[in-house]
């Protein structure tokens, strides 16, 4: 019971906090923005609602929404043409030449099309990283990316040249810190208007703060009904870093059927029933709970009605809602990424 309370605080501490985010989304246009701060260009604005696109892929079609190049120049012109302005991506999604094609494409100003994309599967130290982030931009056929995040908080060891990132001699917190450094001077040479990190934990990020380097502008982490770091969120907010859940439906970014993974979060009969009440589907209602709490989120989806749905969220939740879909049973493994706390 006490967990139980203290989530009902937070939050309501973290609703007040966001009131600013929930009054942007509250009319008809709920992919409103928000400012980045910190390592990030004066007046960047992130969308608040973008589309994700990556999981299942490379590698032959297995169950479950399989992404390449030609997938994701269909996706993402049907998502452009619906209104939808934010797309995220990684160099190592195999997705990025699909979707600068579709940008290209779409007749809409680039300055009005958010991109985010991704370095490596973690810090590749400082030459590894600005290497990859020109084959980030060649891939997508632009100049510049709007948001460019280390993916992982666990450092590549392999092949790096890196001398703070040798393995057994060098810390993960020196490589991180090493590769950050590099994603500053992408940052300062305008290669990306802002700059930040993906699964990084507190303590990774407090590290480049004890560096004495600039905070990241968003931190794009899981999070969901089902997984909700609550301490994580706090510490985010509080430094300016806008938190970005990713998975907000509780979906792996593998196939589950070739995976232990204990069902659909949208069969929740808790979402169901809070679904019925505002005329929704339980994956807006899902979406939404997130958004109430000033979080950014990209649900990846190729389908154009799912799309659809995931642009149309101008309703509000109660706080007695909020409450019950976070306290909702869970399941054993209700985390359906790997685990950054893990990580050294």
């Amino acid at each position: 019971m006490e967990s139980r309370w203290f989530y009902a605080w937070f939050v309501l501490s973290v609703l007040a906090v966001s009131a600013a985010a929930r009054r942007r989304l509250a009319g008809p246009q709920p992919d409103g923005t928000v400012t980045l701060s910190n390592a990030a260009k004066p007046g960047t604005k992130m969308p608040l609602l973008g589309v994700g696109t990556g999981g299942y892929s490379p590698g032959p079609p297995i169950p479950g929404e399989h992404w390449n190049n030609s997938v994701a120049a269909v996706a993402m012109a049907e998502w452009l043409k619906l209104g939808g302005r934010r797309i995220d991506t990684a160099y190592d999604y195999h997705t990025q030449v699909g979707i600068g094609q579709a940008v290209a494409k779409s007749g809409i100003p680039r300055s009005e099309i958010f991109i985010t994309s991704k370095i490596g599967s973690g810090p590749m130290g400082y030459n590894g990283t600005l290497n990859q982030f020109k084959k980030v931009l060649e891939t997508l056929n632009m100049t510049y990316v709007d948001l460019l995040l280390i993916h992982w908080s666990w450092p590549i060891y392999n092949g790096t040249t890196d001398p703070e990132c040798q393995h057994g001699v060098a810390s993960a917190t020196s490589c991180r810190v090493s590769s950050w450094k590099a994603m500053l001077e992408i940052f300062k040479s305008g290669g990306a208007h802002a700059v930040g990190v993906s699964n990084f934990e507190a303590k990774h990020i407090q590290g480049i703060h004890t560096a004495g380097l600039p905070l990241p502008a968003v931190n794009q982490v899981e999070f969901s009904p089902y997984w909700h770091e609550l301490d994580l969120l706090e510490y985010c907010q509080q430094n300016n870093i806008v938190f970005n859940g990713y998975a907000p439906l509780a979906t792996p970014d593998w196939a589950p059927a070739s995976h232990h993974w204990n069902g659909s979060l949208l069969d929740s009969h808790v979402l169901k029933k809070v679904a019925a009440a505002h005329n929704k589907s339980p994956a807006q209602v899902s979406l939404r709970w997130s958004l109430q709490q000033g979080i950014v989120i990209n649900p990846r989806t190729w389908n154009p009605a799912h799309m659809q749905e995931d642009l149309d969220l101008d309703f509000e939740l109660t706080h007695a809602e909020m409450m019950e879909i976070a306290n909702m049973p869970k399941p054993s493994n209700s985390k359906v990424c790997p685990n950054p706390q893990t990580f050294p």
